[in-house]
């Protein structure tokens, strides 16, 4: 989890923040999934992941006394008011279709221009030459 950095700013409080985020989600898969011989068993697990989330809780509580600013879609879901949405994920934007090759087709049909058409760094122009030279 997160360590003491030698400047507590909202970067810091931010991967705190995520770090109570993440002690609530194991806890709540801990309650709801794991199996256990027994409930003392499983409260035993849960007070022992508590007990590691709680200073935790107490760095986040005192450095937003403190003042440092943080973003409210950052906070963990424990810290939210009840009627507060959960954060918005970033969507990825949607790549274009790549065009399919037919078999048949001619591949150098295709071809743009290229940049370095009539220089020394066009490879193309040496490349039907050895070909020609190949054919002969």
């Amino acid at each position: 989890m997160a360590t003491t950095p030698a400047v507590e700013s909202k970067y810091y409080l931010k991967s705190v923040h995520a770090d109570i985020d993440l002690f609530d989600r194991r806890i709540a898969h801990l309650l709801k999934y794991d199996t256990f011989e027994s409930e003392a068993a499983r409260a035993a697990a849960a007070r022992k992941l508590t007990l590691k989330r709680e200073p935790l809780v107490q760095i986040a509580k005192r450095l937003a006394a403190e003042g440092i600013e943080f973003k409210d879609t950052e906070l963990p879901r424990s810290f939210r008011p009840e009627g507060m949405p959960a954060p918005v994920e970033a969507k990825t934007p949607e790549v274009a279709p790549v065009a399919s090759v037919v078999p048949g087709e001619n591949r150098s049909a295709r071809r743009q221009g290229s940049p370095y058409a009539g220089t020394s760094l066009d490879w193309a122009q040496s490349v039907n030459q050895y070909m020609q030279a190949k054919r002969v």
